[in-house]
């Protein structure tokens, strides 16, 4: 079975991602810097998912998991980047003026800098196969700003241009490369319907949507997709 590695697999959003890769014959190693969070979400996908903790913000610690998981279970086919957020990390909307430069590295790292990092860190065994599929879950943010969170949305937006652009470097190695811009998803601290007025859809976004849309970008499917950002939001974001 092809294997992926999952990053903030502890989220409900790791779980849908989890759930539907699973369902699709994938292995997934569900990795989160929460264990119990991970173990909880391995357990849906039963012997198909392994949980471990990742600290992604850690490249020492990334190049160690990658280096296990290929000894135990050979190459990384896939890697999907959803550690992310703010709300999760304990840090609350507030005006760019009044925030610190220590929260908004914290936001850089958790959302931006783990994401180039498990990127790095996987690359030079796809490119050595001429094969393999990222998928990093950007946000609605990143698409169109949002008050308050001008850090986040900045990091999101990045993750998909670094994307594009990474999309173009890779591709000649058979390498595709897309992101997923969800709406306001569900997530352990509130559930996906307190968007669901603004969606013309009349329901938020759930882990399961967003995990369809990855199981979709990795698989033969979306062959020839590559540097997109895929809108699932429910059509709040109409990107």
């Amino acid at each position: 079975m092809p294997l992926a590695l999952l990053t903030g697999g502890g989220s409900l959003i790791g779980e849908g991602i989890t759930r539907q890769l699973a369902a699709r014959g994938w292995t997934i190693a569900v990795t989160d810097i929460n264990l119990e969070l991970a173990r909880k979400v391995a357990a849906v996908a039963g012997a198909n998912a392994e949980p471990l903790a990742l600290d992604a913000t850690d490249r020492a610690s990334v190049d160690a998991i990658v280096a296990d998981l290929i000894a135990r279970h050979g190459p990384v086919d896939a890697l999907v980047n959803a550690a992310g957020g703010m709300r999760g990390l304990g840090i609350q909307k507030v005006d760019f003026a009044a925030m610190t430069p220590a929260v908004w590295n914290r936001i850089l790292d958790v959302n931006l800098q783990s994401v180039l990092h498990c990127t790095h860190a996987v690359l030079p065994g796809m490119i050595a196969r001429k094969c393999g599929t990222i998928v990093s879950i950007a946000a609605s943010r990143g698409l169109r700003g949002g008050a308050q969170a001008s850090i986040y949305s900045a990091a999101k937006a990045a993750i998909i241009v670094f994307s594009q652009a990474l999309a173009q470097e890779v591709g000649p190695h058979g390498i595709r490369v897309n992101t997923i811009a969800p709406g306001n998803a569900e997530a352990r601290w509130k559930t996906a319907d307190s968007d669901a007025a603004r969606s013309p859809l009349g329901r938020g976004t759930s882990g399961d949507d967003i995990g369809r849309a990855v199981a979709f970008l990795l698989s033969d499917d979306a062959a020839h997709i590559t540097g997109s950002c895929l809108d699932v939001s429910g059509g709040t974001t109409l990107h």
